[in-house]
């Protein structure tokens, strides 16, 4: 092979890693005595492994905010479901006893209590079992009605985006306690959700743009705890975030034919497809990869432009 398709075979790896290990690579290649399919396998791999690496390049301290960040916000709505069947629970005992308490509100409860201490403590092992846990409630809850309303997986879809995201952060993140800069405006947000949901439960049907209006708080709140951080954490963040973001739209525009559909024919309720499952999983990762991938072209061009 020549030094020229050589060199073109290494274009598959990103430019500053080229810039770094190019020439070196090239001298390897050509001193390489096979020559061949076999080499050109080894290229590609390696270079999928370099792409790989850049997009986690610094994910470890990133990750260990999004799993404290995360924890705290999920803990947040698990706590004001757990509190709404406790207290249902208290007022109607005599009559129906802990039916008003299920089982998956509880889990959710404790597991993400526990994964929010495990977070804060730097205890991966606790922090991926509470996580897991967590998750799993996120997922069980849907399921439970999905036959009867398919689009409560749908709703409930950015919770189980969410806490997958905070269990891949709690295996990936640094070890040791940490508490990260402006937490306190997560833990507001927190607040809000907890009265958003009591509002939600027990208000007036009145209060729908009230408790839009604390969705909105919340969600601002936690906005300012993201970008009062450094911007290359605050980078790193928003590239976590963007699978969140990407299950909005997705629900809204691609599943609203599905949703408004089921809404009027209760008679013949339509399951999602195995395709719209595929988009469901695919669509949180592109998410994720294409904003990683743009904040790495951005360093790479400001790194050059100085």
């Amino acid at each position: 092979m020549t030094e020229i398709r050589y060199r073109r075979l290494l274009a598959l790896y990103p430019r500053d890693f080229r810039q770094e290990y190019g020439d070196e690579m090239l001298g390897v290649l050509m001193a390489d005595p096979r020559p061949g399919p076999a080499q050109v396998f080894d290229v590609a791999r390696g270079a999928v492994a370099a792409h790989l690496r850049g997009l986690w390049t610094g994910e470890g301290r990133a990750a260990r905010v999004v799993q404290i960040f995360g924890a705290m916000l999920l803990f947040a709505v698990a706590s004001r479901r757990f509190v709404g069947g406790l207290l249902a629970t208290v007022n109607h005992f005599d009559q129906v006893g802990w039916q008003n308490l299920p089982v998956t509100s509880s889990v959710r409860f404790v597991a993400w209590g526990v994964a929010l201490v495990a977070a804060l403590l730097g205890w991966r092992l606790l922090g991926a079992a509470g996580a897991a846990a967590g998750l799993a409630g996120e997922v069980l809850t849907p399921a439970g009605s999905y036959v009867e309303t398919p689009a409560t997986v749908l709703y409930a879809y950015w919770l189980i985006v969410s806490a997958t995201l905070v269990l891949i952060a709690g295996l990936v993140a640094d070890r040791g306690p940490v508490r990260p800069k402006s937490w306190q405006w997560v833990a507001a947000a927190g607040v809000v959700l907890v009265l958003q949901g009591r509002l939600e439960q027990s208000g007036p049907s009145g209060a729908y743009e009230l408790r839009w209006m604390l969705v909105l708080v919340a969600v601002a709140l936690a906005a300012v705890a993201i970008f009062r951080q450094e911007p290359r954490l605050r980078a790193r963040l928003l590239c976590w975030v963007a699978p969140v973001l990407a299950t909005v739209p997705l629900v809204e525009f691609g599943f609203a034919e599905f949703i408004v559909y089921n809404m009027g024919h209760p008679e013949s309720t339509r399951m999602i497809s195995p395709l719209q499952w595929a988009v469901l999983v695919v669509v949180p990762v592109v998410a994720f990869v294409g904003a990683s991938v743009l904040d790495r072209r951005g360093r790479v061009t400001a790194a050059s432009g100085r």
